[in-house]
């Protein structure tokens, strides 16, 4: 349980610790050998699109949002809960929306066998990215709304 509660900030953690050490390497390759290594941009891209998947998810889970409480905030006490539903349902569809999407694109690059120029990763492997972070972010989405419903009929009573 532990590791599901600390899943996106383990995963952040390991791909920014790789992306500083690939940036500081090309850094250094730069300095030294006045050449960049090629490879490195599209690692980076690969990590980066990652990272704003599992940030998203992350924001839900503390509550970082802005939107969770700002839209709430506005309403009276009895209707807040509503309110939450509401946005929670909404982005529970967008979130659906985005991971029918994003699997129609895998398969896409599947069927077209589509890899990254340089090194030939097959481009799935990026674009999962998309479907798993938003499969992963209706999981905290759902986790918030709930905790925010009953944390809002607690304050009720």
């Amino acid at each position: 349980m532990i590791f599901y509660n600390k899943l996106e900030e383990l995963l952040l953690a390991i791909s920014l610790f790789v992306m500083v050490i690939i940036n500081f390497l090309n850094v250094i390759s730069r300095y030294f050998i006045h050449a960049s290594i090629s490879f490195t941009e599209e690692l980076l891209m690969l990590l980066f699109i990652w990272n704003t998947m599992l940030a998203s998810a992350l924001a839900f889970k503390l509550k970082a949002h802005l939107g969770l409480s700002a839209l709430t905030d506005l309403f009276p006490q009895k209707f807040q809960k509503y309110v939450v539903i509401l946005t929670t349902g909404t982005t529970i569809i967008l979130m659906a929306g985005l991971t029918k999407f994003g699997m129609d694109m895998i398969q896409n690059q599947i069927k077209f066998n589509v890899k990254t120029a340089v090194l030939e990763i097959p481009e799935p492997i990026l674009s999962l990215a998309i479907p798993c972070g938003a499969l992963l972010i209706i999981i905290r989405v759902i986790e918030a709304g709930y905790k925010e419903i009953i944390q809002l009929k607690k304050e009720e009573k």
